[in-house]
């Protein structure tokens, strides 16, 4: 017969098992779903499954955002111009993510876009949260400070050219801008494909965001035939001598996904003319203008007294350091020219009194009239005295 006793003891040693670390069979499955759960959180990375990433581009002649492509209805670019880009994404966790940005340097054997550069250059500029389109954030219209950082130099050469060279040419900012968040990185282009046909260049973007939402802008420049390959003397090559199919600018792999890419294109009969050399360089600031000096006090104007004929200034010997200049007498500065503490003496540029020698000359002829006159009076004086006598 089972009594309550024993049923209670046979439960016992399950209980104790149980606080000894193994776990029921309903805990397991629990367990199980929990830790599912965190390794596809874990897979699919920061970008969930509610990520949006919305690409647009700038339609010159509509001055819009456009969703779609580019063609000669809506749009009509210089080469060397910049077309703006827009990305718009939505839905991120605050922390460092990863997005590639690819562009179509050449399309079939011409060059499409060479280099990227700043959005806002020739177009779209204070239309960043412009209604049209798709890639409008969530964070307009008060949008928060932007930052920016500087696109990598590209030592990439294409037919004996560089593209740094004809970033240089060009002379266009190239900077890519973020608002809710800042740019952690941007990599070198790898170049991949082959220049005669068809070939990409991809530059992989690390950026912190702050919140849900971040929009990141730039500008693709269209490549210019005075630098490819006028520049030495070959054929214009330029992204208006693509004929046929349109070439590209791609968002894709945010944070390792493959289901977020954009891909926007833009057609050849969009392209019209072509701008001069540096005609995109950032204005030159003017000059600070430096103080000039006050005019020069006029020359004193000579007193003239008439009938006083002014007597022309003395010549005056280098001074030497005991007075003496070796070619006649000179003033005199003093003992030890060099003495620490002596004072100098500045001589007057104009002098007013005779010159020394003809004081010395007066002087002399008053001394030998008063001389005169003293043995006169003396010898006159014992006449004097004997008419004086009775």
């Amino acid at each position: 017969m089972v009594t309550q006793a024993t049923r209670t003891a046979r439960r016992a040693p399950h209980r104790r098992t149980i606080g000894r670390g193994r776990l029921s069979r309903p805990y397991r499955q629990v367990l199980a779903v929990v830790a599912g759960a965190l390794l596809a959180a874990v897979v699919a990375g920061p970008a969930s499954a509610a990520t949006t990433v919305n690409l647009d581009q700038w339609a010159s002649s509509d001055r819009a955002w456009q969703n779609g492509n580019l063609n000669g209805n809506n749009s009509r670019y210089p080469e060397g111009g910049i077309v703006p880009f827009r990305l718009a994404i939505e839905g991120l966790t605050a922390g460092v993510h990863t997005i590639h940005i690819n562009y179509d340097v050449t399309a079939g054997g011409h060059k499409a876009y060479d280099f990227l550069a700043t959005w806002n250059v020739t177009n779209a500029a204070g239309k960043i949260c412009a209604g049209s389109g798709g890639g409008i954030s969530s964070m307009c219209p008060s949008m928060p400070a932007s930052s920016s950082a500087a696109f990598p130099v590209d030592p990439f050469v294409m037919d004996g050219l560089s593209v740094h060279g004809a970033q240089s040419y060009s002379a266009t900012p190239r900077r890519l801008t973020i608002w809710g968040g800042t740019i952690v990185s941007i990599s070198k282009p790898v170049h991949s494909g082959p220049t005669s046909g068809n070939s990409t260049g991809d530059m992989t973007v690390r950026f912190r965001s702050t919140s849900k939402a971040v929009l990141l802008a730039w500008g693709g420049h269209l490549a210019q035939s005075a630098f490819w390959n006028r520049l030495v003397g070959g054929a214009s090559d330029g992204a208006g001598m693509v004929s046929g199919a349109p070439w590209h600018m791609r968002t894709l792999q945010l944070d390792g996904t493959g289901n977020k890419n954009q891909d926007r294109s833009i057609q050849p009969s969009a392209i019209v003319g072509e701008l001069p050399p540096f005609a995109l360089a950032p204005p030159t600031p003017a000059p600070t203008p430096r103080p000039t000096a006050p005019p020069a006090a006029p020359a004193p104007t000579p007193i003239r007294v008439p009938g006083v004929t002014p007597r022309p200034p003395a010549p005056l010997a280098p001074p030497t350091r005991n007075g003496g200049s070796g070619g006649g007498p000179g003033p005199s500065i003093g003992p030890g020219v060099d003495s620490p503490g002596f004072p100098s003496v500045t001589v007057p540029p104009t002098a007013t009194d005779a010159p020394v020698a003809e004081r010395g000359a007066q002087a002399s002829g008053l001394t030998a009239m008063f001389v005169a006159t003293g043995i006169a009076i003396l010898t006159l004086m014992p006449l004097m005295r004997r008419r004086r006598r009775p």
